[in-house]
């Protein structure tokens, strides 16, 4: 098995169980209770990351109302850029709290940082890992103090051509970041099937050689499974609490009392995809012995030489194969062959 990635001792990438992150984004209703419950409901659940996005509305946008800075589309549309992210940030001051609850959890806690000063906050709290968001693949000065920290680094692709995934490897690489994956992303709010494109993601495991996982922004469980046959290793799904539907994100999130439905069937899926087989598997092998051979369709006796109208291929295979038969034509027999039994080499002079 190749080991391509370690979070906190854990093994992501080909022959590894696949990694979960629920990512909050902004679905904590501006309440850090709630913010730390969901935390608590998705640890339950068994994922294997939680993920926060820190910025403050200020370091990605201008407070304006300019028609270029209103949303147009979607689940956010009528809204102001700077109105929407001041609604999803999570403050700056409850990443310490959120940081020991991880640790309680024994869950790993990480972020998307969207600034330069977010990432030396995060650097302070010790945070194991960085996301790139994927509007973000562009902002070289992000990308370059990231690569700084040495930490890895998942980045999603959502928005970008393969000349910029390829770019922002570069620069991650050439500025001191060691291990690097990627996330199949289609930005859009929600997701439809027929956006996804997921066979990009063995192109991009092959292209990069980096694991490779999806950034599931559909929404049900379809998706994921798919993605475990493409080759992701790394699936990220926007969470909230059951009975939120105000937050940010909750029209397209998946709802907490779901996620280890999601969880159950990734691992059942990427179960299921196995290894290349050659030859049965161990449950198989019992079924063996249903496959046809040949077998004596009357009673031949010692002396005798085997003719087609003596012998038949039929089921159990408890004589030669098939493909065998010929040979045995016209050869004589060494004793008394019962009806109903396998004709074996051993029985023939040979």
């Amino acid at each position: 098995m190749e080991c391509n990635l370690v979070i906190d001792g854990t093994n992501i990438g080909r022959g590894f169980s696949p990694y979960v992150i629920a990512e909050m984004s902004g679905n904590h209703q501006n309440s850090l209770e709630i913010a730390m419950q969901l935390m608590r409901e998705c640890a339950a659940s068994g994922v294997n990351a939680f993920k926060l996005q820190t910025y403050s509305a200020q370091t990605l946008t201008l407070e304006s109302n300019r028609a270029e800075y209103i949303v147009q589309s979607g689940p956010w549309q009528g809204r102001t850029l700077f109105d929407l992210y001041s609604q999803g940030h999570t403050p700056n001051a409850w990443l310490k709290p959120l940081f020991e609850l991880a640790r309680d959890l024994k869950l790993t806690l990480f972020s998307t940082p969207f600034g330069i000063k977010e990432v030396d906050l995060l650097e302070e709290l010790g945070v194991s890992l960085y996301k790139i968001a994927s509007f973000e693949i562009t902002y070289t000065q992000l990308l370059k103090r990231i690569a700084s920290t040495g930490k890895p680094v998942i980045f999603s692709t959502g928005l970008a051509t393969l000349d910029e995934i390829a770019k922002a490897i570069d620069v991650l690489q050439t500025n001191g970041s060691g291990q690097i994956a990627i996330l199949k992303c289609t930005t859009s709010y929600p997701a439809e099937d027929k956006d996804l494109n997921l066979s990009t993601i063995n192109y991009l495991k092959n292209r990069f050689d980096v694991p490779v996982g999806f950034s599931d922004h559909t929404k049900g469980i379809n998706a994921a499974i798919t993605a475990v046959g493409a080759g992701a290793c790394i699936f990220e799904k926007h969470v909230k609490l059951d009975s939120d539907v105000s937050s940010v994100d909750s029209s397209f999130a998946l709802s907490a009392s779901h996620l280890a439905e999601y969880i159950s069937s990734i691992h059942t899926a990427y179960i299921s995809m196995g290894e290349v087989q050659d030859g049965p598997t161990y449950s198989e092998k019992q079924y063996l012995k249903y496959r046809r051979s040949v077998v004596a369709a009357r009673d031949i006796f010692a002396g005798e030489l085997i003719s087609e109208d003596k012998v038949t291929i039929i089921r159990p295979n408890i004589g030669l194969q098939p493909e065998l038969l010929d040979s045995i034509i016209g050869l004589k027999v060494k004793r008394n062959i019962c009806f109903g039994e396998g004709i074996t080499f051993e029985n023939l002079e040979t």
